[in-house]
C-alpha cells in the first residue's frame, strides 16, 4: 500500500525525529488453518509507517468469542509493511480447522526501550532541568505520556539500569529522574499513580525519610542514577517534598498497548 497523504507522513517522520514514541494499534481478521498446534502468518498494518517499528506487540483470539481457542503469539520478524508471527494454540496440543482468528497489535517507533507493555523514553537524556513533581510530571503529560511508576524489584533494575546507560551524564557524577509513585510516611508504603502498591526496596542510603516533623511532607519520589563507572553506594529511590525544584533529566513512559 503506498502513503499517498504526504503532509501526513511528513508529520508522521518529524514526531519520529524528535525523539518522541510513535505508537500504533490495529486488529486484522486472518482465516487460518493448521493441523498442528503452531502456524506462521504474516500480519499487514493496512497504514502507513515511515519505518519498519521498533517493536510489535501482538495478540490472537478467535473472532467468534464464543469458541475455547487460547493462544499465544510470536513476534519473528517486523517489516515495514508487516509483520511476521507464529501463533500456538495453548488451550490445548491441536491444530484448528479453517478459522477466523483476530489478530490485534501495537507497534512503536522510536528511541527508547519496550518493558513489557510499557515504554521508557527520554525526551532528551542530556538534558538537566531544575523541576518539582507537577511540572515534570506536565512535561510528560504534554507529551502525551506520564512518569513512570516502579511496581517491583524486576521494574526497578530494568530502570535503573535504562537510565544509567542512556543519560548522558558528561562531568557530572549523578542525575535524577521523578517517579509517579508517592510515599506515605505515616504508613511507610509506596503508592502508583493508579492506587496500587509500587516497590518498597532500593533505597537511596538512610531513606526513605521518616520520624521526624522535619519529613512529613517528603512524599515525592525520586531515582538518583550513578554513572556506570560510579563506586559510590548513594543511589536509588529516595523520598523527598514534591514542591522542590530538583535538577532532573526526565524519564517518561507510556503504555504500548
Amino acid at each position: 500500500m503506498k502513503c499517498i497523504l504526504f503532509v501526513l507522513l511528513v508529520e508522521v517522520m518529524s514526531v519520529v525525529d524528535s525523539y518522541r514514541p510513535l505508537t500504533n494499534r490495529g486488529s486484522i481478521d486472518l482465516y487460518l488453518t493448521f493441523k498442528n498446534a503452531k502456524t506462521m502468518a504474516e500480519v499487514p498494518y493496512r497504514m502507513c509507517m515511515p519505518k519498519a517499528p521498533d517493536y510489535v506487540h501482538a495478540t490472537a483470539r478467535p473472532s467468534n468469542p464464543s469458541l475455547p481457542h487460547k493462544f499465544n503469539v510470536t513476534i519473528l520478524e517486523i517489516k515495514r509493511g508487516s509483520f511476521v508471527v507464529e501463533i500456538e494454540r495453548v488451550d490445548q496440543a491441536t491444530g484448528w480447522d479453517r478459522m477466523l482468528i483476530t489478530v490485534d497489535w501495537s507497534s512503536y517507533i522510536g528511541n527508547g526501550m519496550v518493558y513489557q507493555n510499557l515504554i521508557l523514553w527520554f525526551p532528551d537524556a542530556a538534558d538537566r532541568r531544575v523541576m518539582n513533581l507537577n511540572p515534570a510530571s506536565e512535561y510528560c503529560i504534554d507529551m502525551g505520556d506520564r512518569l513512570v511508576d516502579i511496581v517491583d524489584k524486576a521494574m526497578y533494575d530494568v530502570v535503573y539500569n535504562y537510565c544509567q546507560q542512556t543519560i548522558v551524564f558528561g562531568s557530572n557524577e549523578w542525575a535524577r529522574i521523578w517517579l509517579g509513585s508517592s510515599y506515605n510516611l505515616t504508613t511507610d508504603t509506596v503508592t502508583q499513580s493508579n492506587g496500587k502498591p509500587g516497590y518498597h526496596g532500593d533505597w537511596w542510603p538512610s531513606a526513605p525519610y521518616r520520624g521526624s516533623s522535619a519529613y512529613e511532607t517528603y512524599t515525592g519520589l525520586l531515582l538518583d542514577i550513578r554513572p556506570p563507572s560510579s563506586t559510590s553506594i548513594y543511589y536509588g529511590m529516595l523520598n523527598d517534598l514534591p514542591t522542590l525544584a530538583r535538577t532532573v533529566t526526565q524519564l517518561c513512559s507510556t503504555n504500548l498497548m
